[in-house]
């Protein structure tokens, strides 16, 4: 077992293969209990290839990357069974609460350049309103829930934004495309939620980009060097 977590290559060989069987189980059979192991199973070794492979400085980040990872299983326990609005909402919650685990693991104490932030805040500032605009109609009493866990979103999409020339370049791409491709797993779920049109092939996309911007994420963090000169 060791051999396939310390590897890359194997290990990215059985999480994509993990991640196949999930999208098969979602497509095709019973939810219960096939959806709940398969999904589970994704992050769970995403949690073993991060204990095998991390070597955090600072001791308090390690168990903040696996209560991150746990909180999406959690979350998608409630989306996966989400019959009601009320589970539909605690999914949400837990996955905003590993959102604020990852950026709280994402954050450093050093300052930081306003100017160099303003296009990114910018481009979140647009990204915002035009999802807002697309479902406004169909929030009712949604939308102050939505808009802070929009927030959260764009709090983390900052942070992992902000660590450039504190990390290795590898992990710091690693990351922020993660990150990224996070914003587009949770913008087609708020869609598919809230938008008045069906969006073609919804459910790949959104497993796709929500699996491989975990995968990309936990890399990143395993591959983090810290780069106090680097430009």
């Amino acid at each position: 077992m060791k051999l396939i977590f310390k590897n890359l290559l194997y290990f990215s060989i059985v999480y994509f293969t993990v991640f196949i069987i999930d999208s098969y189980v979602k497509i095709n059979i019973d939810p219960f209990p096939s959806r709940y192991i398969s999904k589970a199973s994704l992050i769970f070794l995403l949690v073993i290839f991060f204990l095998f492979n991390q070597s955090e400085e600072e001791s308090n980040k390690k168990p903040i990357v696996i209560l991150a990872l746990l909180s999406f299983i959690v979350g998608d326990v409630f989306f996966i069974g989400a019959d009601s609005s009320i589970m539909l909402v605690i999914g949400t919650v837990f996955f905003a609460i590993g959102k604020v685990l990852y950026a709280i693991r994402f954050s450093n104490k050093r300052d930081f350049n306003i100017l160099k932030l303003i296009p990114f805040l910018l481009f979140c500032f647009i990204y915002m309103c035009c999802l807002m605009v697309a479902i406004y109609d169909n929030l009712g009493n949604y939308f102050i829930f939505l808009l802070m866990f929009l927030f959260i979103v764009m709090i983390l999409a900052q942070f992992a934004y902000l660590r450039k020339n504190e990390v290795n370049r590898l992990s710091y791409w690693l990351v922020l495309i993660g990150v990224i491709l996070s914003m587009f797993s949770d913008s087609l779920t708020i869609l598919k939620q809230f938008y008045d049109r069906d969006i073609a092939y919804n459910n790949i996309t959104i497993m796709l980009f929500y699996g491989l911007s975990q995968y990309f994420i936990i890399l990143g963090i395993t591959k983090e060097k810290k780069q106090i000169n680097e430009v």
